[in-house]
């Protein structure tokens, strides 16, 4: 089979195909030789602590960073050879980031004068405001990623009213508005208490929920970035680790997700435990020594 081929190929059962990625800034290595594949329809997750380049990664995909080498497939298309804005109408993110100071990557923000259901409506347009008249069926699309994400009975309030869960939640909503068929999800519940938290991370289940019954041409892959590994999906199909910008370990989380990988991912003693299919991690007492004789 010709290179040409295999590349088809791949991008016909992958939603993105990474290889060989080098990115920098200045002088700092943020990606260094990142390779790794995100198969369509399934959910994957990239775990790490912050700095280790997880961010950056997603702004590689979307379009957003400028890498200094390697191949990047997003949806079948090479990323410095395609148009990206059409690209971006099909990948959506979701990113807790409230600043507009640096650059906007869709998702994150969002005018907070707008109502909750206007704030959802942006996602058509990828805008920050509304500044476009939506159709009927828009509004009504808009309603109802509202009532999916339980936040009907708030489709009138001001953004900026929301509580910072129900922002969350309801720029999950903005995001999925138009089907993307790539959903990144930045670190989602940051910032978030022990409920709000619980909310969103039940949110994202019952959309994978939904996504687990369409057919396989509809169905949106789903990226997850986190450091926290409670915050993974039972339904998570693939996990990779990241460190100081490589992939320290990738695979099914019952081979990955182990005491040993995340202790060198995190640089800390730490146990893991499965509790009703999801992981919990617990940082062994005799971490904190050496911890603090790191300070």
């Amino acid at each position: 089979m010709s290179a040409t081929n295999t590349d088809t190929t791949a991008a016909a059962h992958n939603a993105a195909v990474v290889r060989d990625l080098f990115l920098e800034r200045g002088r700092t290595n943020i990606l260094r030789g990142v390779s790794f594949t995100l198969p369509a329809g399934q959910y994957s997750a990239i775990l790490g602590p912050n700095g280790c380049g997880k961010t950056t990664l997603t702004r590689v995909l979307t379009g957003h960073a400028f890498f200094r080498s390697g191949d990047v497939q997003v949806l079948g298309e090479t990323i410095g050879h395609t148009d990206i804005r059409a690209l971006r109408q099909r990948v959506s993110v979701v990113n807790p980031t409230a600043s507009t100071a640096d650059h906007h990557v869709s998702g994150a923000v969002v005018d907070a004068e707008l109502t909750a259901t206007e704030a959802v409506l942006t996602g058509f347009f990828g805008s920050v405001g509304l500044y476009d008249r939506p159709t009927d069926s828009q509004f009504d699309a808009a309603g109802h990623m509202l009532q999916t994400v339980g936040l009907g009975h708030r489709a009138d309030l001001r953004f900026a009213l929301l509580s910072t869960g129900e922002q969350r939640r309801c720029l999950i909503a903005r995001a999925l508005v138009n089907r993307p068929q790539l959903l990144i999800l930045d670190e989602p519940t940051a910032g978030l208490d022990l409920r709000g938290r619980e909310r969103v991370l039940a949110t994202i289940e019952k959309i994978m929920e939904h996504n687990d019954h369409c057919s396989n041409s509809h169905k949106t892959t789903i990226l997850m970035i986190t450091h926290h590994v409670e915050e993974l999906s039972p339904r998570t199909s693939q996990v990779l680790l990241m460190r100081d910008g490589q992939f320290v370990a990738r695979g099914e989380p019952d081979e990955v997700i182990t005491p040993e990988s995340l202790s060198e991912t995190f640089d800390c003693k730490v146990f893991v435990r499965k509790t009703n299919g999801r992981f919990w991690l617990e940082v062994l007492p005799e971490a904190w020594l050496d911890l603090h004789k790191e300070t």
